[in-house]
């Protein structure tokens, strides 16, 4: 049902810059500028300047000096690979991984392009994929934190969390000491049931970067497993506040959260929104329906859970299946159905 509600935070210029500096996702509207013009040197001195404009994140001013230079040093892999960083911050994963598979047959050993492609192919969805670079990154360099962060990126996608936590903690290890790594290992942590340790490293997360999404999804969904469910409220209205439209997942479990305090008609509506957005999940047509009989919909919440436990048969998910029909003989014994 749910994977990673959060996008996979980039890189500025670790292939221009000795230090790696990990940004925030670009803005929608960026992939949305006009086309930049190259200048009239680009062909010779383009790629220079496609470091500074990217580290200025100007994304599309460094495509337009790159591809000038590429033209002119078709068989250039790092000007190649920063074109494909370049695309990759706004959001243009197929043509960044375009890029990264030329510069790699161009120089099948270069260990940045490794890391770089397992971010891009674990955003495309190719987990397989990332999970070879990530794995050639590490075999190049064993050193390197971030292809690290990146692998236990991809070991969490895959649900091997016990492999996730010992990537981030190697990464941390050799001095990954951003939000995003102790937020990843924070989720991590609560997931292989090491809460004490998942609370300090959201903590630290969000000590160092009070809106990191990453941090308050992180620190929010422990929050509803230790049954703190005000202070998981909190953190998910941080969470969708800063961009409601990519929050899917955090209103099904704010909705839920809603619920467990009894505030029926705000379960209600952030349900509504779930479902609306979500509409073949069976989990939330379940939980929609303790929203409704909290506000008194006996019919409505009967609908929901008709819906569910449909939905639930034809994944074949017995377990839930059969707790959906608890709540619906409950509901007509006129008692208070349970999740």
């Amino acid at each position: 049902m749910f994977s990673a509600p959060f996008s996979r935070l980039r890189r500025l210029g670790a292939l221009a810059f000795a230090a790696v500096l990990l940004v925030g996702a670009p803005s929608p509207g960026l992939a949305a500028d006009p086309p930049a013009a190259a200048q009239a040197d680009d062909a010779t001195t383009g790629y220079t300047r496609a470091q500074g404009l990217f580290h200025e994140r100007k994304f599309r001013e460094a495509i337009a000096a790159l591809d000038a230079f590429v033209a002119a040093h078709p068989r250039d892999a790092r000007a190649l690979v920063l074109r494909g960083d370049a695309k990759a911050d706004l959001g243009e994963n197929a043509d960044a991984l375009k890029d990264y598979n030329s510069a790699i047959k161009i120089e099948p050993e270069y260990q940045y392009a490794y890391v770089t492609r397992c971010e891009t192919r674990l955003q495309l969805d190719d987990v397989t994929g990332a999970l070879t670079d990530c794995d050639n990154a590490i075999r190049l360099d064993a050193t390197d934190a971030l292809a690290y962060e990146d692998r236990g990126d991809v070991q969490f996608q895959r649900e091997a969390y016990t492999l996730a936590l010992s990537d981030y903690d190697r990464a941390v290890e050799l001095g990954r000491s951003n939000a995003y790594v102790f937020a990843a290992r924070c989720d991590t942590e609560r997931l292989v049931a090491k809460r004490d340790l998942a609370k300090a490293d959201c903590e630290k997360a969000l000590a160092l970067d009070p809106k990191s999404r990453r941090g308050l999804w992180a620190r929010g969904r422990l929050a509803l497993v230790e049954t703190r469910y005000t202070d998981g409220i909190a953190d998910f209205n941080a969470y969708i506040a800063q961009n409601p439209k990519a929050s899917d997942t955090a209103y099904y479990f704010r909705g839920l959260a809603y619920n467990r305090i009894s505030s029926y008609r705000l379960a209600l509506e952030d349900l509504r929104t779930y479902v609306q957005r979500q509409p073949t999940d069976p989990d939330g047509y379940k939980e929609r329906a303790v929203a409704n009989y909290g506000v008194g919909d006996k019919d409505g919440a009967l609908a929901d859970l008709d819906v569910a436990l449909r939905g639930y048969r034809k994944n074949g998910d017995t377990t839930a299946a059969d707790r959906v029909a608890a709540m619906v003989t409950s509901i007509a014994a006129g008692k208070t159905p349970t999740p």
